[in-house]
């Protein structure tokens, strides 16, 4: 994999969405869940076999710093004892990059994890679900470090393979799909987030989940996108229907049902609906007395 141009990085964070993310509860799973026990029985040499037992007991202690130093020491000597291309560096490597995501620096994540990711690739072929792991962890990285394009493109990626192995209403792809849907909004780009927010509400509806409330949150995406590229009915359309299920999930007085109204009633009086901008700045009235 081409390493990223630096020129392209930014070391701001992204603000913390509202709506819930799979990614928080699988954080750690994303640290220390492919590689455990995948070493253990091996018979690595005593060199990395020690840094590598060491960075497990520093991340059982949630020690990240201590994780890291040993993280670092076990990548340095399986790479000499075993070659920058083994499987195993592979593993050491997506290791080293997924604790420094962990510690938020972002920049030092980025080699290792595009090294795991080309190891993954070259050992297990191209379209193996393995190459998800790394894959993400990289989008993420890339995310965080502003690098949008690189995300798309590495999330794109993993669509791609799962899509050889799955059908394309997985719940996984859908995950995905919503990554690349705020990453196209980040972006500005109305026609993907229209695309993307598309495919989420279809597969959202093929799972069955068509009255959630992350079914309301793609809808005002899609809206926004709508009103982006000047289709008003469109717009109105979605932005009536996340307002229903906002209403459905949440009390007159929550400050995300309100944050809606603010929004939809500009939206409205943009596209010619009034009548509509004035229902929702009365609600907004209701709630305060």
């Amino acid at each position: 994999m081409n390493a990223l141009p630096s020129c392209e990085l930014s070391c701001e964070r992204r603000p913390s969405k509202s709506a819930p993310s799979p990614r928080s509860a699988l954080a750690l799973f994303l640290l220390v869940g492919f590689f455990v026990g995948t070493l253990a029985q091996s018979g690595l040499a005593a060199g990395y076999q020690e840094a590598y037992g060491q960075y497990k007991q520093a991340l059982a202690e949630k020690d990240l710093e201590k994780a890291l130093l040993y993280a670092n020491k076990a990548h340095t000597l399986v790479q000499q004892e075993l070659g920058p291309s083994h499987n195993k560096t592979g593993v050491l490597s997506y290791n080293l990059g997924a604790v420094n995501f962990q510690l938020t620096r972002y920049r030092d994540a980025l080699a290792p994890l595009q090294q795991a990711v080309s190891i993954y690739s070259e050992i297990y072929g191209p379209e193996s679900e393995k190459n998800l792991l790394p894959l993400g962890k990289l989008a993420e990285t890339t995310r965080a470090l502003g690098a949008l394009p690189w995300a798309e493109r590495h999330w794109t990626r993993s669509i791609e393979i799962l899509e050889v192995n799955k059908p394309r209403t997985a719940p996984e792809i859908t995950v995905i799909l919503l990554e690349l849907l705020e990453v196209a909004q980040d972006l500005g780009k109305a026609k993907r987030m229209r695309t993307y927010a598309k495919r989420v509400l279809y597969n959202l509806n093929a799972a069955g989940v068509s009255d959630s409330m992350q079914m309301g949150g793609v809808h005002i995406s899609l809206a926004m996108a709508e009103i982006m590229l000047g289709k008003a009915i469109p717009a109105n359309e979605n932005l009536e229907r996340a307002i229903e299920l906002y209403e459905m999930h949440l009390p007159p007085d929550d400050s995300k049902l309100l944050d809606l109204y603010v929004f939809a009633a500009d939206a409205f009086e943009q596209t010619g609906r009034p009548g509509l901008a004035r229902k929702c700045r009365r609600k907004i009235k209701e709630s305060e007395s």
